[in-house]
């Protein structure tokens, strides 16, 4: 009996530390739940890779805020503020946008007092644009009008040229849109434009924006975190496969050659700026007008050649051809990763898939969970048969 009277809690169950437990549990792809500790996915649940699919790789994508008064409020999920968060998420989007897709432009709209005003241009320059998100952190007035959000960006892009996608992913906090207008009339507007609008809500789901982004291909979804909220904004990040591509045609590109610093001070232009700046710190040269610019890759605002460097067409080569996924294998435990060199782990009956290594289907190199996930994600290239 004295025993048993130990072995009793010492305190009841309504004075414990509260475990959150649902923190614990993901949906899966097939909208059935399960325990976030099996692994990030499961056989069968790994997205698949579309091959010999038609994609656009140059790209000209308006990210919409909403600066209303809605996303000025405090969030449980959402702290310090919604705009705060939606603003270090899309400094973050842009900055991974132009990785993945150095030959795309971006600009920021934001739509407040019942208006929409343009932030930033559409530029590759990525330091603008996070500089232009900082400075918008606490200026959240009025209501929102995401009619004339979609209208401005529908002008916007209207001078894009046609073998460029046009993609639109507002980011709205608030329940409801103010508008002046008839915003099924803009949606009609903005599809037949073949404008791409992903919505992501931050509040709760509404009806018409769901619409809006089936209307026009695009994907809608509701944030509810900020880690949930920058998973929203990764999956916008590569080109979507469209059977209404735009047209294909030619066009010509300039690989300038490098200036070293320690010349003589000359006009520099810096990438999305007409202004130039007497610089020396060397740059770029125009291989058709000799103009210097202190970044790549650009638009040459005298002679509007679009620069480039084989880097950055390297870097949208893996959107056209991506690495294929790799075989799971039970390999025996002296197999060793090809990678990082470690001992793949043992096959077990019940093991997470999570811990089973993984093969090339080129070159059958092994490879462990963790290598998996960086040469898909990052790498997009088998470093045994040194490629796709």
């Amino acid at each position: 009996m004295e025993e048993d009277a130990e072995a009793e809690p010492q305190s009841y169950a309504w004075e414990s530390e509260l475990q959150r437990t649902w923190d614990a549990v993901e949906e899966t792809a097939d909208g059935s739940l399960r325990s976030a500790a099996a692994g990030s996915w499961r056989p069968g649940e790994k997205p698949s890779v579309q091959v010999g699919v038609r994609r656009g790789v140059m790209r000209a994508v308006l990210l919409v805020l909403d600066c209303s008064r809605h996303a000025a409020e405090h969030d449980v999920e959402m702290k310090p503020s919604r705009l705060s968060v939606m603003c270090d998420a899309a400094s973050d989007f842009a900055g991974r946008f132009f990785e993945q897709n150095p030959v795309s432009t971006l600009a920021v709209l934001v739509t407040r007092r019942e208006k929409a005003e343009a932030l930033t241009q559409l530029s590759c320059n990525v330091r603008q644009h996070q500089q232009a998100l900082r400075a918008l952190a606490a200026c959240a007035i009025g209501d929102a009008s995401l009619q004339n959000a979609l209208e401005l960006a529908r002008d916007t892009l209207s001078s894009v040229a046609s073998f460029v996608s046009r993609e639109v992913p507002p980011l709205v906090c608030l329940p409801s849109s103010r508008d002046a207008g008839d915003l099924l009339a803009s949606l009609s507007s903005i599809a037949a434009s073949r404008v791409r609008c992903s919505v992501i809500s931050l509040l709760a789901e509404v009806c018409i924006y769901r619409r809006i982004a089936r209307e026009t291909g695009g994907e809608y979804g509701v944030a509810l975190s900020q880690p949930h909220l920058r998973e929203l904004l990764l999956r916008l990040l590569p080109p979507r496969p469209d059977k209404l591509a735009p047209t294909n045609s030619l066009v010509k590109v300039g690989f300038p050659s490098r200036v070293p610093p320690g010349g003589a001070p000359a006009l520099t232009y810096s990438a999305g700026s007409s202004k130039p700046e007497v610089r020396a710190d060397g740059g770029f040269a125009c291989p058709q007008c000799g103009v210097l610019h202190a970044e790549l890759p650009t638009e040459c605002p005298v002679c509007a050649l679009k620069l480039l460097s084989a880097t950055d067409l390297s870097k949208t080569y893996h959107h056209l051809f991506p690495l294929p996924l790799f075989k799971q294998q039970l390999g025996p435990p002296a197999a060793l990763c090809f990678g990082c060199g470690e001992a793949l782990p043992a096959a077990a009956r019940n093991a997470a898939p999570a811990t089973h290594g993984f093969t090339c289907g080129a070159c059958g190199a092994a490879f462990c969970e963790h290598c998996d996930a960086l040469l898909h994600e990052s790498l997009h290239a088998c470093p045994s048969c040194e490629g796709p």
